[in-house]
């Protein structure tokens, strides 16, 4: 059985998976992940269940790979340690210029954009209660009528 794969089947009815103990025909228990080879045929499927150990051991080993990577890059790199210091440095002064800058943006932008909104706001409450009064001026003007 490959890890990658499904189990295929010898042409006997038992699958061996592992040592026997003293030559005896007994399956090793199971691995973690691995399908059960019983229950794959009480059912009729194979069923895989996801091995977060392995997962987490790969993915350990891919940061590991990252990090090594990215400092013997540094080390051979074209220039001296203190050039690409100050490479470095410079790359983050921008950065957090850019950042300060965007954020500062942004701030602005949504107070503009609050401001804009109160302004129409204070507008639209104006023409309604200017058409109250209009109407009351209407209602008043026509009782007056009525009355003459």
């Amino acid at each position: 059985m490959s890890y990658a794969g499904p189990a295929s089947r010898n042409r006997g009815s038992t699958q061996s998976r592992g040592p026997s103990l003293q030559g005896a025909a007994q399956p090793s228990a199971p691995r973690r992940g691995a399908p059960h080879v019983e229950d794959a045929q009480d059912d009729g499927e194979e069923t895989h269940e996801t091995d977060w150990q392995q997962i987490a051991i790969f993915g350990a080993g891919l940061a590991l790979g990252l990090a090594l990577g990215a400092g013997t890059a540094l080390l051979t790199a074209p220039q001296s340690g203190e050039e690409t210091r100050a490479v470095l440095k410079g790359r983050v002064k921008r950065l957090k210029r850019t950042a300060t800058r965007t954020s500062h943006d942004a701030w602005t932008e949504l107070g503009d954009e609050l401001r804009g909104a109160a302004q129409s706001l204070r507008r639209r409450r104006a023409r309604r209660a200017a058409k109250r009064v209009a109407e009351r001026d209407l209602r008043r003007e026509a009782r007056e009528l009525a009355a003459d």
